[in-house]
C-alpha cells in the first residue's frame, strides 16, 4: 500500500512538471512568434513595435520570475495570454473610438488598468516604464503589470 501511494505520488508529481513544461514550452513559442514579427522588416513598424512590446512583457517575467518562488509556470501561462488579450482588446478599443477624446479616455483606462495592477511591484522605474509614455511604442502599458488583473479591471468598465 505504501509502496502504490508512493508511486502514485510521484506519477502525480511527474505528471504537474510534464504539464508546467508544457505550459513553459508554449510562452516561449508564443515569444519566438513575437520576435519573428519584431524582426520582419516586411510587417508594419507598429505591427513589429507591438511585438517587441510582447516579446519584453514575457522576458520580463521570466526574468522576475527567477527571483520569486510563488510565480509559477501556470501563472506565467495566465499572465501572458491576459497581456495578449489585454494588448489586442486595447487596440480593438482604440478601432471602435470614433473621436479623438475616445480614442484619449480609451489609452488613459488601459494605461490606469496596467499601472495600477503591479504584479513584482518592481521598484525599477525606468525599466517597468519603458513603453508606457514612449510615444515610440504603441503600446503604453508598465511591464509590471498583473495583466490577469488589469484584464478583469478593463473588461468590468462601462464603455459607452
Amino acid at each position: 500500500m505504501k509502496k502504490t501511494l508512493m508511486a502514485l505520488t510521484m506519477l502525480l508529481a511527474m505528471t504537474a512538471n510534464a504539464r508546467a513544461q508544457q505550459i513553459y514550452n508554449e510562452v516561449k513559442r508564443m515569444q519566438k512568434s513575437f520576435s519573428t514579427i519584431k524582426y520582419d522588416k516586411n510587417k508594419s513598424m507598429d505591427k513589429r513595435r507591438v511585438a517587441s512590446f510582447k516579446w519584453d512583457a514575457i522576458e520580463y517575467m521570466l526574468f522576475k520570475a527567477k527571483e520569486d518562488n510563488t510565480f509559477t509556470e501556470k501563472k506565467l501561462g495566465e499572465q501572458t495570454i491576459a497581456m495578449t488579450d489585454f494588448v489586442n482588446l486595447y487596440f480593438k478599443r482604440l478601432a471602435e473610438a470614433n473621436t479623438k477624446s475616445k480614442r484619449e479616455i480609451a489609452t488613459s483606462r488601459f494605461k490606469n488598468a496596467s499601472i495600477n495592477n503591479s504584479l513584482f511591484n518592481d521598484m525599477d522605474k525606468d525599466l517597468v516604464l519603458g513603453y508606457y509614455n514612449n510615444a515610440k511604442f504603441p503600446t503604453p502599458f508598465s511591464l509590471d503589470t498583473d495583466w490577469v488583473k488589469a484584464l478583469k479591471e478593463i473588461r468590468s468598465k462601462n464603455w459607452n
